[in-house]
This record gives C-alpha cells, structure tokens and sequence, in this order.
C-alpha cells in the first residue's frame, strides 16, 4: 500500500482532484468581482455623479445604475454559492468513494494475511482500523486538494484586493501570518505525537474488550471481572490523559489563532482610520476593506484547521497501513485469480520446515507421500506438529524450507481457486457462519456467481449503479444476489438435487435427526411454498384425529377452539385468538403492535388487564420478595424477575394508594398489561382467572376478530384451516397447547407427533425447512457436536479430490468408529487425510504417519 495518503489520493483520484481544481480556480475572479461590486455601489452608485451612464449601448440614470449592480451582485452570489454547493458536493461523493475503496482494500488485504499473521493481531484491533480510523481519511480526501486551492485562492483574491485599496492596510492583514505560519506547526506537532499514543491506545482497549466477550464463560467460571474491569479502567485512564493533553494543546493553538486574528482589525481602524482623516482612502473602500478581512478570516481558518487535520488524519492513515503491510503477505493474484488447477496426483511433501513461532507450533523436516486416491492417518497429540503438518498439506501454511506439491504442483504457487475447490479441509476449531443452516452447508460451494439474477425496469437500473459505483472504486462486481451454489462442483444439476445430496450426507454424519428438530421448531412462510402448508395442515387433521379417538391423548393436550378458554396457552392468545401475518412478528411482539394498543383503548379492556396485572404483580412481591435470587424458586414459579421484583413493588404500592391509579405512568400500564398478557392459568395458579373473567376474555376475542382481524390483512384469526406463520411447524401441526399441569404431556404428544409426521412422509419436508434455521451468531444456537459435523458435511459437499480432517470422529466410541467408516465410503476413490490423536485408530487407514515434536518418528503403509 502507499505509505504517504497524498500518494495514495492522487494516484487513485489524479482525475477528479484535477478537475476540482479547474472549477476552483474558475470561482477566483467571481470572488474578486463580489468583492469589488460593494465599493462600486457605496462609492459610484451612492456618492458619485455624471449620470447617466452608458453601458454596452444603455444609458441608466443613478437609480436604474443602482438597481443593474445590486442585481449583478446578487446574481454573483448566486454562482459563487451554487459553486461552492458544486465542489461540495463532488467532494463528498469522492471521499466516499475514495473511503469506501480504501476500506475494502483494508479488507482484502486481511484475506492475503497468512494464518501465522493472525497470533499476532487480533480482530479487535483490526476491526476499528477498518472502520471507524479510516472514517475521517473518507473526508478528508475529497477536500485534499479542493480545500487548500479554493481557501488558499480566496485568500489570496481577497488579499490582492485589500492591497489594491491600500498597501499598508493590505501588509496590517498579513501582519500576523508568518507568526502563525511558524508558531503554529510546532505546536500542531505535539497533538500529532499524542494522537498517534491515543489511536495505539484505543486499539489495545477494543482488543481488551473483544477478549473479554469471546473469554465471558471464562470470566464467570473464574471470578476474574474484577481484574478484567481493573484492566480496562486503566487503559481508559490512559486514554483521558492523552485527551486531556490534546485538549490543552488543540485549544491553546486555538486561542494563539483567535488573538492574532483580532489583532488585525486594531491596525486597521488605526492605519485606515487614519489615512481617512487624512483623505488618501475613501469610506467605501475602507469598509470595502474592512468587509474583505472579514471574510479573509474564514480562508485563514480554515486552512489553519486543513493544517490541524492534514496532519491528524496522516497520523491515522499511516498507523492504519503500518499493521496492514506485512512482508509476507500473500499477492492479491492468489485472492483474486479464477484460474483453476486440477489438482491430480499424489500428495508429497518433501524436506519440509515451518515454525509458528513458539514450541509446539514446529515441523522439521518432514517427507512423506500419500498416492492419490488413497487414505493416511496423521497421528500426534497436540504440539506434535500434527496439525500443522495438515495445514501444509491444505495449502494454507506455507513452508519455510521445501516443498508441499500434488500431482507435481506447488502448493504455495497455487491461487484459492485450485486451493479452496480441488482441497477440503475441516480443522479441530471449526467455525460456523452467522446465517442459516442452507448458508454453511453451501458455502463451500460459493466460489464465484454461477447464474445471474434477472433483472429489469428500475431493479435493473439499481443494479448498473450499484456496477458503476463498484468500477469507480476498484470494488468486485460480482452479483450477491445470483446463485452462487457450484452444482457442477458437488456432482448435482440443480437447487432441489443438491438439498437431497446434503440430506444423505446429513444422514451419514449423524446430523439429520437434529436438523429435523431445528425444523420442528422453525418458522415458515406459507409464501415460499403453498404446497408444504397443505401438507402440514393434513397432518394437522390426522393428528387432531388420533388424539379425539384415544381417550389418554385427548387429556394431554387442549386444542383451539374459538368458544372455549385455553387454559394452557398464554392470557394474550387467548384474547387475540389471531397471529400476526408476518412470520418475523412473534406472539410475544403483538401487544406491543398500535392495532392492538387501539384495540385495547376503544373497548376499556385494557382496565381490565391492569387490574390483573396488579394482582399478578402484588402477589409475586408477596411471595418471593424475600427469596434469593440463587434459590431457583423465582425462575421456576414465577414470570417476574428478580432485578423487576423492586419495579413491581413500587408500581403496586402507586396502584393501592388510589382506586384510580393517578400516578400509574403510560410505562407502568403497559408493564402491568404485558404482565397479564404472559400468564398461563394452568401453570400459574395464582387465583386471578375466575370463570366469569374466562367468559369476558371469550367476548372480548369475539370484539377483536370483528373490529381488528376481519379488517386488517396483518392478523391471521386461528383456523384449523389456515396455516399459521408466526407459529413453529410443531406448534402448527399441533394445533394447540400441552398440558402444562401434566408432566409427561409434552413428552408423549411429541412422540405422537413424531409419529404421525414418519406416517405422512412429511420428516423430510420439516427437514429441509430446517435448513432454514438461523443458527446465531458464529453458530451459538448450535451444539459444539453440532457444529463440527455440520462443518464436516459442508466439506463434504465440496467433493474435492482431497479431503483434510483434523480431529473429526478421532474417539474410540462405536458412534465415532461407524463414522469413519463411513467417511471413508463417502470418500471412496478420493485422498483422505485423517488426523488424530488416537494411536489405536491409525490401523483403520491404508497408511500410517505418527509425528512428535515436530518429526516423523514413523511412518508405515499396509493394504486395505
């Protein structure tokens, strides 16, 4: 990267900071005419004489003469404006291309960093350099060149136009610029120093936080948050220094600014009010002049303030571009290339040598072959140098001495292209994408955009701009919205073959019965396809069918029925007896919705709800406001937590003072309706719902389908007929609620359920809307298992000709020993190299490698 950030603007922006210039310099004379035109009115206009006169043919007497040079000022100052909004806007267009090219060049330049790189920096570090350092570079560059032309040029018009009028006045003006010109970089220097100290120091201090979140179990586990908050509050008093520094610094430059530039007007009220007395300058052109140094200040100040930010913004960018330059970083070809190599041959790595800088991080001299095809199991503990050895392997640690080649081609020289499509590798810490099932199952498979979005009309357009702003700063143009899934690369045709193809990939994993219960337990939008909400609803029949007919079933589970009371599902969905329409709003969302709140108001049933609220709430602090929060009776018995127990209390003790509740706030209402909206009267047995309130609550939904639901298409009235998209699949082939005062119930009806769903042949439809399951963020809502046999299929689904596993089924279970076996099925005819730490199971593959401290201490070969 450019060092210097003018040789990094004008290299990427020459043009266009060119033509800022041009249209700067066109504003110069305009500016000069501005500044003449007031003497010529006070002057000529006003106070002179010989009228009328003659222009360009016309004759104007002095008011016509008046009226013609107020009206050309105006126009002026029009242009000069509509220039100026012009160049600043231009600017602001080309800062944020220019930032925006410069972010991703940040950013692929973090995808050129080889893996030894990263134990060295951390994503805290790297993510506010990225962000939020460069944020004010974006700003800066577009007025690098404009500001100090337009500001310098204005200065020098108004300058040449004060000399004009007189020169001692014009050498007053420029009295005080050599001081600052001088004093002021010195003192510029030192904030630069400290803005420097304070970036390193708020990158130490994202590092800091970001290990604390990824290390929060550690934290907890450990009763270290003390130290953690000790260690931080001293870099943030470590950061108040440096500021405080700057602050002093920055507003004592300031003050020096704001005196010299006040001294100025002394010399001129002097010098012109005396050349006045002595009649050598006119009033007018000594207001002229006066008038001029006003806006002379403005020039002045800001490229004083230019000078302040060249040198802050520098500081940043070079900090920045330091820690992004690394010697060894990959070339941009490696990234960036589509040529493709087939990698045939046997794998071979010959004298190789790598450090990771640390013992246990070593390989030495390390050569063996694996014929293509073929299995090898790596055997070590960790430290051995075992997984080192198969990242070499994986093309994803270079060599320091030798050389890793299949079928004659050097890893090292290879792009990602051939690396990331011809190797499958799945290491002992997998990661797992924030998304969707579907999304990591198929990311191995998105290596390039394969069919373009059809596009027309004003998506079309959209999409040329988007193409056209990506040209301009140098960002790829490839299509997220096209499909990006390789079929060809996984030996399928199509989206429908592929999800059949992960499906028994699942199965010979082990994952297919937990995708089917994420499945159950995801929501679906009836939209995507009509087909497979008929499916569900027939079985939602059948189900609804068994349970009728076995007398035992019928006492586990309440069904909806809109004239009866559900007493085992929620207050609110027994009011509502509707769901939202958009599958994101949740039940839990929809009192909050301004429908609803009307709805409440109109018919005064929000009284109602208050009221039970209150009786909630008085009893909870009545029963646990003595409890300890450790004890687990409040999570199990009670829907008021322990911090909103004092809350509670304060909104009880307002609510009994006065029958009219006059200090209830709007907040603690609608706190108080939300605490009546969670209670399930079967499992909160707390004396509130009486028979007669059931029957009020049964009105009250009638009232709500006629005025809300039959009116408005964002509520879906519960049917047995329409399926529910805010509900999950289980909640909607159930049609109802378990028993919550029956134990077993939600056991067996599952068992039922599952039943029921292997009769229809609906298992493999939940399965594949499973594949539409979020699984949180970096994979928190999956299980450890879960996530590194799901990174398991993901390579498998790449099909490449070589497959690397660290660590993945190395136990001495049956299960794990059944996986094996059937990865080597899967892998039949292809190199497969299994990592271990487990000697026994060395004997199950063709070859046999065991490594410590770095060497081969042996290495054997059998048949299979």
């Amino acid at each position: 990267m450019q060092k210097s950030l003018f040789s990094f603007i004008w290299q990427f922006s020459a043009r266009q900071q060119i033509f800022i210039l041009c249209v700067t310099v066109f504003s110069y004379p305009i500016t000069y005419i501005l500044l003449e035109l007031p003497k010529l009115i006070v002057n000529d206009a006003v106070q002179g004489d010989g009228f009328p006169r003659s222009f360009f043919g016309f004759e104007f007497d002095q008011i016509a003469y008046l009226f013609v040079l107020c009206i050309s000022f105006l126009g002026l100052v029009v242009v000069s404006n509509g220039l100026k909004l012009f160049i600043n806007i231009y600017k602001g267009r080309l800062g944020e291309r220019m930032l925006r090219r410069l972010r991703f060049e940040l950013f692929q330049r973090v995808l050129r960093f080889r893996l030894t790189h990263f134990r060295k920096v951390s994503s805290g570090e790297i993510i506010p350099m990225i962000t939020s350092e460069v944020e004010d570079v974006g700003g800066f560059i577009g007025e690098a060149f404009a500001l100090p032309a337009y500001q310098g040029g204005l200065l020098v018009v108004q300058l040449g136009f004060i000399f004009m009028q007189d020169p001692l006045l014009g050498l007053a003006a420029v009295s005080s610029y050599p001081i600052q010109g001088y004093i002021i970089p010195k003192l510029q220097r030192k904030v630069v120093i400290l803005a420097r100290k304070r970036v390193k120091n708020v990158r130490v201090i994202a590092d800091k936080v970001g290990e604390s979140i990824n290390g929060i179990p550690e934290i907890h586990a450990n009763d270290t948050a003390a130290w953690h908050s000790a260690d931080v509050s001293d870099r943030l008093y470590e950061n108040f220094k440096i500021r405080y520094q700057i602050f002093n610094w920055k507003y004592f430059i300031k003050f020096l600014n704001n005196f010299m530039n006040q001294l100025t007007p002394f010399f001129f009220y002097l010098i012109g009010g005396y050349l006045v007395i002595e009649g050598d300058l006119s009033i007018g052109a000594l207001l002229a002049v006066i008038a001029a140094y006003k806006d002379l200040a403005g020039p002045w100040k800001e490229l004083l303030a230019y000078y302040q930010m060249t040198a802050d913004v520098g500081v940043k960018y070079q900090t920045v571009v330091e820690n992004f330059d690394p010697a060894d970083i990959y070339p941009v070809e490696r990234l960036t290339s589509d040529e493709k190599v087939a990698l045939d041959g046997d794998l071979k790595l010959s004298n190789v040598s790598f450090s990771g800088g640390v013992a246990g991080q070593e390989v030495f001299d390390v050569s063996l072959s694996i014929p293509m095809g073929q299995s090898c199991a790596v055997v070590g503990p960790d430290g051995s140098g075992r997984a080192e050895v198969l990242q070499l392997a994986a093309g994803l640690l270079s060599p320091v001495s030798g050389k890793v080649e299949i079928g004659g081609q050097d890893l090292d020289k290879l792009a990602a292209a051939s690396l990331g499509r011809e190797i499958a590798y799945v290491g002992g810490a997998v990661h797992i994408w924030t998304g969707t099932i579907r999304d990591n199952l198929y990311y191995g498979l998105r290596h390039r955009p394969v069919v373009p979005l059809e596009r027309d009309g004003d998506s079309l357009k959209a999409f040329n701009r988007r193409l056209k702003e990506a040209e301009e700063t140098r960002n790829p143009t490839y299509d997220v919205e096209a499909v990006w899934e390789d079929f060809e690369a996984a030996g399928v045709s199509d989206m429908d073959k592929l999800d059949r193809h992960a499906l028994e990939l699942l199965k010979a994993v082990g994952l297919e019965s937990d995708i089917y219960r994420l499945g159950l337990q995801s929501r679906f939008d009836p939209k995507m396809d009509d087909d497979f909400a008929e499916r569900i609803l027939g079985v939602r029949k059948q189900l609804a069918h068994r349970i009728a007919e076995d007398k035992n079933l019928a006492g586990l589970v309440e069904l909806w029925d809109s004239a009866q009371f559900n007493t085992s599902a929620t207050l609110a969905e027994n009011l509502f007896f509707a769901v939202p329409a958009d599958p994101e709003i949740t039940m839990d969302q929809m009192p909050d919705l301004p429908e609803v709140k009307a709805f409440l108001k109109v018919t005064g049933f929000g009284e109602k709800l208050q009221d039970i609220g209150v009786k909630i709430a008085e009893t909870m602090v009545e029963l646990f406001a003595n409890i300890s929060g450790d004890s687990g009776l409040l999570g199990t018995y009670s829907f008021i937590t322990q911090e909103d127990l004092p809350e509670f209390e304060r909104i009880v003790r307002i609510a009994k003072s006065n029958s009219q509740r006059p200090g209830l706030s709007e907040a603690d209402r609608a706190r108080l309706i939300g605490l009546a909206f969670k209670l399930v009267p079967a499992k909160h047995r707390l004396g509130v719902m009486s028979d007669d309130l059931k029957e009020e609550i049964i009105e009250a939904r009638a009232k709500f389908q006629d005025m809300v639901v039959a009116k408005n298409d964002s509520f879906v009235a519960i049917d047995p007929e329409v399926y529910l998209p805010p509900l999950t699949i289980e909640d909607n082939l159930l049609f109802g609620r378990a028993r919550v005062d029956r134990r077993d119930a939600r056991r067996r009806i599952d068992e039922v359920i599952r039943s029921v769903v292997e009769e229809t042949g609906l298992r493999e439809p939940i399965i594949f809307a499973g594949f539409g399951y979020h699984v949180g963020v970096a994979g928190s809502r999956l299980s450890a298992s879960q996530r590194r046999r799901l990174a398991l299929v993901r390579a498998l689904l790449k099909n490449a000709k070589v497959t690397i596993l660290d660590d993945i089924a190395g136990g001495l279970t049956d299960e794990d020993k059944q996986a094996r076996i059937t990865l080597r099925k899967v892998l039949a005819g292809k190199s497969l190299i299994f990592g271990t730490t487990n000697p026994s199971i060395a004997g199950e593959f063709e070859h046999q490698v065991v490594l410590d401290q770095g060497r081969i201490v042996s290495n054997e070969h059998q048949d299979s």
